[in-house]
């Protein structure tokens, strides 16, 4: 029978023609062997043939393997009685198939017969030969009983390599679903919300072009600033500089909202937050101190840019606000995802965006007095929505809350984000 490819290399240890070509070293017992009677010439090649046998089924039954050199070394303590100790010699074929195989008490046993041929050859020849010649093979028998372990000890950092191969891939392979997944959300909650701020400037456009032309032509104009800002957002994504601020979204949020006359309502600590300047349209897009596309026009025609720097309350500190950019980041991207739902699907009057400080946690509401959610209610009646697992997906980065329920009785819809806050005065002291 024809063996495959797989099966003709060993399971485990070097390669299967560098373990064959130790079988050149036979020579030497076959050597002495041809110095016998014809008779004990005869046994003796049988039984190098035996051992050679044995050997190569080593190779190729790894289940037989500890019984196979069992085998090699009652055949080598044979050699060393009937010829002369240097037989010990041929267990440097037994050594290294020891140290292959897998089962602790395998090893152990292996290990036991090795340490046991060494003991039985060295008492016979101490008293029936030479002492001088055993003081001669004593250097090879201790390195013959540290092969075993020298090979056991590469196996294991073979595994250990091939396991730190497999998991550098499955990281890589991770990282790779985690790229997607962020690239997924980024376009979903960035051009979404603009492309949806298109769609309604385009119907406005197509309502008023035989009523109003002269605002027409103002609503398409907006369009275009408002793509050419849609455009610097998909560079911004490939390259990674995402520049999110509450701030920022809240702006936004007044423009996409009024351009489907819907009414904000900002409470807390948006309440005093003054609105970002106001530029021109379309050539304003590249004066943005913050590296981001501002320019959503509102329904007057003028174009709103994003300003630079993060949120601020009140009392215009930046920082009493969101404790961190990185809060900043993800609740402006929650609240851009939110105002875009609340446009699509709510079809409310008026849209309550409410920010607050309290102890231990910073909440952000989005509330609708629309159609609110479905009978089945609160956080299941959007758990397959994609802006929903994206909203949750990147408030777990900051060990944030998402929390869906019906803003009435009947009606709207109140989306409360909940981010956990640390007292950096108490983190530094303790």
């Amino acid at each position: 029978m024809r063996l495959r490819k797989s099966e003709r290399r060993p399971e485990s240890g070097p390669p299967l023609i560098f373990s064959l070509v130790w079988l050149v070293y036979l020579v030497f017992p076959l050597v002495a062997l041809f110095q016998q009677p014809a008779t004990e010439l005869i046994e003796g090649l049988v039984t190098v043939s035996v051992f050679a046998t044995l050997y190569v089924s080593c190779y190729f039954f790894p289940r037989a393997r500890l019984y196979l050199v069992l085998g090699l070394i009652a055949i080598t303590l044979l050699f060393c009685v009937e010829l002369d100790a240097t037989g010990i010699y041929m267990a440097f074929y037994s050594a290294p198939i020891i140290g292959q195989l897998k089962k602790r008490w395998e090893l152990i046993v292996g290990y036991a017969a090795m340490i046991a041929l060494f003991v039985i050859n060295f008492a016979y020849w101490k008293l029936y030969g030479d002492q001088d010649v055993l003081l001669a093979i004593l250097p090879a028998m201790v390195v013959i009983l540290v092969m075993p372990l020298a090979m056991k000890l590469g196996m294991r950092s073979k595994e250990l390599r091939k396991k730190l191969n497999l998991a550098n891939e499955e990281i890589a392979r991770l990282s790779k679903n985690e790229e997607r997944q962020r690239i997924s959300r980024d376009l979903h909650d960035t051009l979404g919300h603009t492309l949806s701020l298109i769609t309604l400037k385009s119907e406005l456009a197509e309502k008023l072009i035989r009523k109003n032309p002269e605002r027409a032509v103002q609503e398409v104009k907006d369009i275009q600033a408002t793509s050419r800002a849609a455009l610097k957002q998909v560079r911004e994504l490939v390259s990674g500089m995402n520049a999110v601020t509450i701030r920022l979204e809240v702006d936004h949020a007044k423009q996409i909202l009024a351009a489907a006359g819907i009414v904000l309502e900002k409470r807390g600590e948006l309440a005093g937050l003054q609105p970002a300047a106001q530029s021109g349209r379309a050539g304003s897009l590249a004066a943005d101190d913050a590296g981001r596309a501002g320019g959503l026009a509102d329904a007057d025609g003028g174009a709103l840019e994003a300003g630079a720097g993060s949120a601020i309350g009140p009392n215009g500190d930046a920082e009493n606000l969101c404790p961190s950019p990185l809060i900043d980041n993800i609740l402006g991207m929650c609240l851009r995802e939110s105002v875009t739902n609340v446009v699509k699907h709510s079809r409310a009057h008026v849209c309550t965006v409410d920010l607050r400080r309290e102890p231990g946690v910073l909440r952000l509401t989005v509330e609708d007095d629309g159609v609110g959610l479905p009978d089945k209610g609160k956080d299941e009646a959007a758990a397959g929505c994609n802006g929903m697992k994206g909203m949750r997906d990147r408030l777990k980065l900051i060990e944030g809350v998402l929390t869906a329920e019906r803003a009435g009785t009947d009606r709207g819809t109140r989306l409360v984000f909940t981010v956990p806050l640390v007292d950096k005065a108490r983190e530094e002291g303790a």
